[in-house]
């Protein structure tokens, strides 16, 4: 995301599950490791395509922690 927009923030909740799958995630990532809202924000925009011109409908998921391809 352009650094030269302005920022929204959003208030999410997450359950245990889902908490566990984004710590999943992170987990899987070299260091420095995401925080676990820049891994939400990178899942999200990732899977969003809203850094490119086709944006994908695919989500990941957010149960078991896999990425949807």
């Amino acid at each position: 995301m352009s650094e030269s927009h302005p920022r929204t923030s959003l208030t999410v909740e997450f359950g245990p599950d889902q908490i566990r799958a984004i710590d999943a995630w992170i987990a899987r990532h070299g260091d420095p490791k995401p925080t676990r809202e820049e891994a939400v924000c990178q899942l999200v925009i990732g899977r969003l395509g809203a850094e490119d011109d086709h944006p994908s409908t695919v989500l990941p998921s957010f149960v078991t922690g896999r990425d949807i391809v």
